[in-house]
């Protein structure tokens, strides 16, 4: 079963791997105050589709794949909320000056997206290695 197990969990590391790189470009067209309905319309399904990735992890009983189904529930949710909270913030931007200087301050999804790129590979290597 954890072969079925880390395949399902590598999987979803892929998908998230693309959706994360659409959510830096997001994040940055966020950041330089983009279009708000443009960017809601790319953003909203990405969140969506973070959360649901959420309750499609797995519930392993390696501990090792357990460590990683977490850690990549920790990423999805960061992502969802990253990218929730940027949009939330661009739209009240308007609204000070220190708002829209914290909205030039963000930078992209955030050391979770270094993880991903990490908990996706280590998973690969997994399903490389000889049994």
């Amino acid at each position: 079963m954890s072969g079925d197990e880390r395949h399902a969990l590598l999987a979803l590391a892929e998908e998230a791997l693309d959706l994360q790189a659409e959510g830096e470009l997001v994040m940055a067209e966020i950041r330089d105050e983009g279009p708000l309905d443009d960017l809601s319309l790319r953003g909203g399904p990405l969140i969506s589709r973070f959360e649901a990735m959420r309750r499609e992890l797995p519930a392993c009983g390696d501990p090792l794949l357990r460590s990683a189904a977490e850690v990549l529930d920790m990423i999805f949710a960061n992502h969802a909320l990253a990218l929730h909270a940027a949009l939330d913030l661009l739209a009240v931007s308007w609204r000070s000056e220190r708002m829209r200087d914290e909205l030039h301050r963000l930078e992209g999804l955030g050391r979770p997206a270094v993880w991903l790129h990490t908990i996706r590979d280590e998973l690969a290597e997994e399903m490389e290695a000889p049994a």
